[in-house]
């Protein structure tokens, strides 16, 4: 990923998709939001006073050429449902919370101009593209979903809804919460053990103390990816690690007192 800035709001974005699609993940930087929310939170969810999000976010779309007033959002909760965006769709949760997409963690559209946008503060970013389709898609990788495969399932929803071949997609996986920070409990690693072998487990997870382990969030989510046929050299890894970096939200860093950053991807 590169780093990005302009008109003082900065952004991570991936090389991966070409001049076609922009895929971007954007830092705290830039924006408008205080105390907590300092300064570009994305989130209307958490508290922050709306006219600042709302002011956030037109800032990043006029920073990335895209219409604020056209992009939509969803009211994440940690699952796998995703929903097909279309032109009807459009400005639905992109700058008030009312309209977000419901209980959704996943995006995809065809249709250009449309910036489909979801929020983070550890959890993985996942961003989608097939260029010979033209079909865009964004998802929400936290343990849950991503144990839940919404990498493999955004790839099926691809296939099914337009065509995609898995071996033309590429996929972009953004900051998030690294292998050094990331401790859980066992049941984690367990909810990973349908998709991988005891050995894979184990190169995807490290003991920690007290019967706790370190988990590879993203590189889980590579594979996953990659047991969908998206071939390995179609892959992008930031390798920024959200709670060491102070550029991003961090819900562990913080203890859940935070704003959030957001991954959004356009044609």
């Amino acid at each position: 990923m590169i780093r990005t800035e302009k008109n003082g709001v900065s952004w991570y974005e991936f090389s991966i998709f070409g001049p076609d699609v922009r895929g971007v993940v954007t830092t705290c930087c830039g924006g408008v939001s205080q105390g907590i929310y300092e300064s570009l939170n994305m989130s209307f969810f958490l508290g922050d006073d709306e006219a600042h999000v709302k002011e956030n976010r037109i800032r990043v779309m006029q920073a990335l050429g895209a219409r604020a007033e056209r992009a939509v959002g969803a009211v994440q909760v940690h699952g796998t449902h995703i929903a097909i965006v279309d032109e009807s769709m459009a400005g639905r949760g992109g700058l008030s919370a009312k309209g977000a997409i419901p209980d959704t963690d996943g995006l995809i559209t065809n249709v250009p101009g449309i910036p489909l946008t979801l929020l983070f503060a550890d959890c993985t970013p996942l961003l989608f593209s097939d260029p010979v389709r033209g079909v865009i898609g964004l998802a929400h990788g936290g343990w849950r979903g991503s144990a839940g495969n919404i990498v493999g399932k955004m790839t099926e929803k691809m296939k099914a809804g337009y065509g995609c071949r898995p071996e033309d997609i590429r996929l972009g996986i953004g900051p998030c919460i690294c292998l050094e920070s990331f401790e859980v409990g066992e049941e984690v690693v367990q909810a990973f053990a349908p998709f991988f072998s005891d050995n894979q487990l184990g190169q995807l997870s490290s003991s920690s103390s007290h019967g706790k382990y370190l988990f590879n969030l993203p590189l889980a989510n590579a594979w996953l990816a990659m047991r969908s046929g998206i071939t390995e050299e179609h892959i992008e890894m930031s390798g920024i690690n959200t709670m060491a970096s102070d550029l991003f939200f961090s819900y562990r860093r913080s203890h859940g007192k935070c704003g959030r950053h957001a991954a959004v991807i356009v044609r």
